[in-house]
């Protein structure tokens, strides 16, 4: 099955794009194909990628990028935006939301409270979308991560039953359960001519954006996300990579979802993590206990007042950063250690913390 066969002319696709052009590198044959199948289509940008600073120092000849400048550079993207939408097919003034959220700035505002979160189940219970088209937790770019987290919590609070498509930009598609887009050559062509309007993009990356423009599009249909865990279980395993890569500072972010609201933890990893277990405090000072193994950190939940729907967590380096990709991704579909069933010792062995 590709992922076009799934869309029919009483379909709703809600594409979620972290910055002006993803929307058209990711989806732009897909909002195609779902426009001549008669489907309703809306498309949210998170951020208006104002922070973006050499393409503006080239095509601006300035240096010293200040807010007045990031503004400016704002509203060119959405400009670009909108045209490449009417490229594709899509009235940006009814079908299109502008949120402006921080650029490289996703991950500490879903971090910071549930607002962002609440933003998004508003947009997905109104459009009451059948499909939704968000990046894959594997995409290295902390926006696109951090959005698909976002996406996730948000159709859980909204409560839509909906499929989930799955893009990477930055990144491989890893999932067994990525599907290609068999879509009209024309529909690709198309695509190139919605990335040429993007000016202030092309004018350094021509080439390589026109040669992602270029490639078959595949989403992983139906994504798993965060699995809902064994509610028998307290621990939570998050494999890593290896140690010498946190020689640098880390902060592990941990989110629980349940029924009564998400939980949010954050703090620093030590430099040499195996040395002593942490102790990491939500807002409402609940407590959670970390613990590091060879491969993986173990985290100890604390009791939670409804059981946990989702778990999402990330050893997050710590900014500033001279390369904005991500090493370790947020995982979802985190191995749990069942606290309930397994004796103390047998956990420790399990963990790898004898």
């Amino acid at each position: 099955m590709t992922a076009a066969s799934m869309l029919a002319s009483t379909d709703r696709l809600l594409v979620f794009a972290p910055h002006p052009d993803d929307e058209t590198l990711a989806t732009g044959e897909l909002i195609q194909t779902a426009l001549a199948a008669g489907a309703s289509v809306r498309v949210i940008f998170a951020t208006d990628g104002d922070d973006n600073p050499w393409p503006q120092r080239w095509l601006e000849r300035r240096w010293r990028i200040d807010a007045s400048a990031r503004a400016r550079w704002g509203a060119r993207r959405r400009r670009e935006a909108t045209a490449a939408l009417a490229e594709l097919g899509v009235d940006a003034a009814a079908d299109a939301r502008f949120l402006g959220w921080p650029d490289q700035g996703l991950t500490a505002a879903l971090m910071a409270d549930g607002d962002a979160v609440a933003v998004l189940a508003d947009e997905i219970a109104r459009f009451a979308p059948t499909q939704v088209a968000v990046p894959m937790l594997t995409d290295r770019h902390p926006d696109h991560s951090a959005l698909r987290v976002m996406v996730d919590l948000a159709v859980l609070r909204a409560g839509v039953a909906c499929v989930r498509l799955g893009y990477v930009v930055h990144g491989e598609k890893t999932s067994a359960n990525v599907r290609p887009l068999a879509g009209d050559a024309s529909y690709r062509q198309r695509k190139q001519q919605a990335m040429l309007a993007h000016t202030s993009q092309i004018a350094l990356s021509r080439r390589r954006l026109l040669a992602w423009a270029a490639r078959t599009e595949a989403f992983d249909v139906a994504e798993a996300g965060a699995g809902a865990p064994d509610r028998s279980s307290d621990r939570v395993r998050i494999p890593h990579g290896p140690d010498w890569a946190f020689r640098r500072r880390h902060e592990l972010l941990l989110i629980v979802a349940t029924r009564a609201g998400e939980l949010r933890f954050r703090g620093i990893v030590p430099r040499f993590p195996q040395a002593r277990p942490i102790v990491l405090a939500d807002a409402q000072g609940q407590a959670l206990r970390v613990e590091w193994a060879s491969d993986a950190v173990i985290v100890t939940l604390p009791p939670l007042a409804a059981p946990a729907s989702a778990i999402y967590a990330k050893l997050d380096r710590v900014r500033p950063r001279v390369i904005i990709f991500d090493r370790e991704p947020w995982r979802g579909a985190v191995e749990l250690l069942d606290a309930a069933n397994v004796p103390a010792a047998g956990r420790r062995a399990a963990a790898g913390l004898t």
